[in-house]
């Protein structure tokens, strides 16, 4: 709770600023619906697990860096969605007596904040394309209740805070409104970093590196707001 307390003043702040200065800067307001799936790690020797795809909402505000600047600022963030684990298998290594894992009821949650910079390229008067790097701070927090037939039942709550860069291409459309000009786009992002699992571990020992290995590579999104 404190971390979205942060980000809506942080957010709050941006948009006045914008507002108070209408013939240096043009400002936009979004909220988007955005659709990933955390990527897949090892849970035993040819075991591997990658949650179901997921949908979150998020929030993005965006300011040009001065008067007819096509370079703009972003700050933002995806508030947090979860999606189910899906193993229910045998993890042992052959001939090793058969241990089955059953995570079907953890769920990989996952959020984040944002800041970064956007060249928006119009497209005539009515559209336009944006080409986005953002640095997002992505929160993964598998958590639930699991077993095991060699160790009993036992539960998860690891979490991870992953740094990294993301590309991001939008295309959205312009509609005046009165004053102020009502946006519906889409976007496509891809993240610049990837982390490779470096061992397999027990649930009850999931590290950092296993947890970051976990996060997405890609999202789409589509989203509506203003432009004033």
């Amino acid at each position: 709770m404190k971390s979205i307390s942060i980000l809506a003043a942080i957010l709050a702040t941006g948009a006045l600023s914008a507002q108070g200065r209408p013939d240096e800067l043009s400002a936009r307001v979004i909220l988007f619906g955005e659709n990933t799936q955390t990527s897949s790690v090892q849970m035993g020797p040819g075991a591997s697990d990658q949650a179901n795809r997921q949908t979150g909402p998020g929030i993005r505000i965006m300011g040009q860096l001065g008067d007819e600047s096509r370079w703009n600022w972003e700050l933002g963030g995806r508030f947090s969605s979860s999606a189910h684990m899906v193993t229910n298998r045998d993890i042992a290594t052959p001939p090793a007596t058969p241990n089955i894992l059953n995570a079907t009821q953890v769920k990989v949650n996952y959020s984040y904040w944002l800041l970064g910079a956007a060249y928006m390229l119009p497209l005539g008067s009515a559209a336009d394309l944006g080409l986005h790097l953002e640095g997002r701070g992505e929160t993964i927090n598998p958590k639930g209740q699991y077993s095991t037939t060699n160790g009993g039942s036992g539960f998860i709550d690891a979490h991870s805070v992953y740094f990294r860069p993301w590309a991001r291409l939008s295309l959205e459309v312009k509609i005046p409104v009165g004053g102020t000009r009502f946006l519906v786009g889409a976007d496509v992002a891809g993240a610049l970093i990837k982390t490779k699992q470096h061992a397999i571990v027990p649930m009850s020992q999931l590290d950092s590196n296993t947890l970051n290995a976990m996060a997405p590579t890609s999202s789409f999104s589509f989203y509506g707001g203003f432009q004033f």
